[in-house]
């Protein structure tokens, strides 16, 4: 069986003001073109198909007309709600999609509710999908009156996960291949940077000892890195973002996931790079550099670029955007300044300690009335530590 797993797609993201839904459609016309070159069996996707719980129009478009084009293709698709995804849109959408064999899980279920599907493949295979959305703290509870029916009560979100992941699996069939997918975030994952900070804490975490051991692949959405999940007990991969969504991954490749797999034989695992998205690159240099390097950067995606001075230069922003239009960030660096702040302010009074950083700064020179305010402030400070 030929499957692939896709993520994160955040259709509808507008970064620094830029709208990168062209870049989705690329990535997704790349990818819709590989399942119909490949023939590919089941496409799997693990949550965040919007960036906003209410999408815009031209994004909802974009995403609708791909999932029409690969259901014309034969391929069956699975799909669940990722916290940024809205789950009452997507149940109503989902209805509709059914006709071209795209089937939304937005909330968690029992299997016998849609929480697992079995469909047999154009190639006459036996696939079983569960799906596991995103599911918030606060919806764990619900979840878990709807996961477990002896009255054991869960302990933390690790447990109330384990413990839904565990009756998910157990539709899982020996003559068939058995994929789970799910939106959450594992222990030991490598965060890109870019993810939605209020759901990675550590008591939204669980553990790769909560992934069932029968299935063939499991894929996973949350995490914007594609990587493996080495502790995991069979094949399993977060698949990442179709984009790189801020300077941190200027350094990751972005993917999809293919999987071949029988019912009888391990799964084999291949990360194909997406085509049509803009890298985001950092650049450090000097001005002159810059210059001189104007015309190779200007075909480099989006650009967050440091310059390097021995002082402050307040139009330098202007003059960066002037030589690269598509520079999206603009920082300065005065290495001179700093190494010098370094150096000198050891065992230095807290008026003088104070120039030093307004000098690193660069905020020009220190007046009268700047260091008479820092004075007042200090005085203050020490009388009121000493009542």
């Amino acid at each position: 069986m030929r499957i692939v797993h896709t993520s994160d797609w955040h259709a509808g993201k507008v970064w620094k003001t830029i709208n990168r839904l062209s870049e989705v459609q690329a990535a997704l016309d790349h990818l819709a073109r590989y399942i119909e070159t490949e023939e590919i069996d089941v496409l799997l996707h693990s949550g965040d198909v919007f960036d906003a719980s209410v999408p815009m129009a031209d994004a909802e478009r974009a995403v609708f007309q791909f999932f029409k084009r690969v259901g014309r293709s034969g391929t069956k698709t699975v799909v669940i709600a990722g916290n940024h995804d809205n789950a009452a849109r997507m149940q109503a959408w989902g209805l509709l999609t059914e006709l071209v064999d795209v089937y939304a899980i937005p909330r968690p279920v029992r299997p016998e509710q849609g929480g697992v599907l079995e469909f047999t493949t154009r190639g006459g295979e036996r696939a079983v999908v569960a799906g596991l959305p995103f599911t918030s703290i606060g919806m764990l509870l619900t979840a878990m009156e709807i996961a477990v029916t002896d009255g054991t009560a869960f302990t933390t979100y690790d447990d109330g996960i384990r413990k839904m992941m565990h009756l998910l699996s157990a539709a899982f069939r020996p003559d068939a291949v058995n994929l789970l997918i799910a939106h959450t975030y594992l222990e030991g994952a490598v965060i890109a940077g870019s993810e939605r900070r209020a759901t990675l804490g550590k008591e939204w975490t669980t553990t790769a000892q909560a992934l069932p051991h029968r299935a063939h692949y499991i894929g996973l959405g949350h995490i914007h890195k594609p990587q493996r999940v080495e502790a995991a007990p069979v094949p399993t991969r977060y698949a990442g973002s179709v984009l790189q969504m801020d300077f941190d991954e200027a350094e990751d490749p972005k993917s999809f996931v293919r999987i071949d797999a029988s019912p009888d034989t391990p799964a084999s695992v291949e990360c194909i790079p997406y085509e049509g998205t803009k890298s985001l690159v950092r650049v450090k240099a000097t001005l002159p550099e810059l210059e001189v390097k104007a015309t190779s950067l200007a075909s480099q995606g989006y650009l967050e670029v440091t310059v390097t001075l021995d002082r402050h230069d307040p139009d330098i922003n202007a003059k960066v955007r002037r030589l690269l239009s598509n520079a999206v960030s603009v920082r300065q660096e005065y290495p001179e300044l700093k190494q010098q702040a370094r150096v000198e302010r050891k065992g230095l009074p807290p008026r003088e300690l104070f120039a030093l950083y307004y000098k690193q700064q660069n905020r020009g020179t220190l007046s009268d009335a700047v260091l008479a305010a820092f004075d007042e402030l200090y005085r203050q400070a020490e009388a009121d530590s000493a009542t």
